[in-house]
C-alpha cells in the first residue's frame, strides 16, 4: 500500500520515517525537494505535485505550517482535490484551523474522499522516538481503516469527535502550554532576581503545585541557554492566534491567551522568531539584569 506524505519538514522528516520504516511505500513532496533527500534514499518516491501524490496512493498526510499552506495544497491547480479518487483517505496532521479543515471535509464528502484532522503533541524529539500523541477528529470507522498507518508514529492516538476536533485539541492543548511557557518564564525570572538560586528554585516548584511540563524542560533548555527550536517561536504565535480565533468564533473570551501572544509577538520582534518557545524568557532577563542560567 502506498501512502503519500507532503510536508518533510522538522516533524514529517521523522514521522515519514516511521511509516516507511512499518513497511509501507511512501510518495513524499514538499516545496522543498532537498528536503524529501532522506525518505527518497531510503526508498520513497518523489511526486512534483500534490494532484500526483494523491493519483498515486489511496491515502495522503500531510504535515504542513499554515493553514493558508493547508488549503494551497488542496485547493490548487495542482492540489490533492485535482487528484482524489472515491475511497481515498486525506490526514491532515498540522496544527490547522478547525473551520478549514472542516470546510475541506465538506469539499472531499461529494467525491467519495474521507477526511480525517490528526494534530500531535510530543515535538521534534517525540515524532523522531516515534512516541506522539495523536489527537483525530473523523468518523471512527475512517480512523480505524487509517490507524495501522498512524500507529508508528504514536504512543496514544485519541479520538475527540467530528471532523476538527482533533485540532480543537490541540489548539486547547497549545493555548494551556504556551501559558504555562510564559508564566514560567516571569516565575524564574522573579525568584532569580530577588535572590533565590535557579536550581534551587527550580526543585523546589518541580515538587509543589507550580510543576508543569514548560517547567520540566529548564534544565535542558533555559538553565543551559540552549534556544534551539524545538517549537519555533513563530509557530507558537501562529497556533495562539489560532486559538484566540477559535475563541472569537465560539464567544469565549481568553485573556490569558491574548496576554501569551503578546509575549510571543515580543520575541518576534526582537528576532527570536526561530527559536525555541523558551527563548521567550530572553527578554524578561534583559529588563530584569540578570540570566536564569546554572553552574552545569
Amino acid at each position: 500500500m502506498k501512502i503519500g506524505f507532503i510536508g518533510i519538514g522538522q516533524m514529517g522528516i521523522h514521522m515519514s520515517r516511521h511509516i516507511q520504516a512499518a513497511g509501507y511505500s511512501l510518495v513524499v513532496h514538499d516545496a522543498n525537494k532537498d528536503a524529501a533527500a532522506a525518505p527518497i534514499h531510503t526508498g520513497a518516491e518523489w511526486a512534483d505535485t500534490p494532484r500526483a501524490v494523491a493519483e498515486a496512493c489511496r491515502m495522503v498526510i500531510t504535515c504542513l505550517p499554515t493553514p493558508q499552506i493547508v488549503e494551497q495544497v488542496v485547493y490548487s491547480a495542482d492540489g490533492l482535490k485535482s487528484g482524489w479518487k472515491a475511497g481515498d483517505i486525506y490526514v491532515d496532521m498540522s496544527t490547522n484551523s478547525p473551520s478549514t479543515v472542516r470546510r475541506i471535509a465538506e469539499a472531499a464528502a461529494p467525491m467519495g474522499v474521507k477526511v480525517l484532522d490528526a494534530p500531535v503533541s510530543g515535538g521534534t524529539r517525540g515524532a523522531d522516538l516515534g512516541t506522539l500523541t495523536i489527537m483525530v477528529g473523523g468518523d471512527p470507522a475512517v480512523l480505524e481503516e487509517a490507524r495501522a498507518v498512524l500507529q508508528p508514529m504514536a504512543n496514544k492516538i485519541f479520538h475527540l469527535g467530528d471532523v476538527g476536533c482533533g485540532n480543537v485539541a490541540k489548539l486547547v492543548n497549545n493555548m494551556i502550554g504556551l501559558a504555562c511557557n510564559s508564566i514560567c518564564a516571569e516565575g524564574l525570572v522573579l525568584g532569580v532576581k530577588a535572590g533565590i538560586d535557579p536550581q534551587a528554585l527550580y526543585d523546589l516548584l518541580t515538587i509543589s503545585t507550580a510543576n508543569n511540563w514548560s517547567l520540566q524542560q529548564y534544565p535542558n533548555t533555559v538553565f543551559k541557554g540552549n534556544f534551539a527550536p524545538g517549537f519555533k517561536i513563530s509557530l507558537a504565535y501562529k497556533d495562539i492566534g489560532l486559538a484566540l480565533g477559535l475563541g472569537d468564533e465560539h464567544a469565549v473570551p481568553l485573556p490569558v491567551a491574548q496576554a501569551v501572544r503578546a509575549d510571543l509577538a515580543d520575541a518576534i520582534e526582537h528576532g527570536l522568531g526561530d527559536q525555541g518557545v523558551d527563548s521567550v524568557i530572553l527578554g524578561l532577563e534583559e529588563v530584569a539584569g540578570i540570566r536564569v542560567r546554572t553552574a552545569q
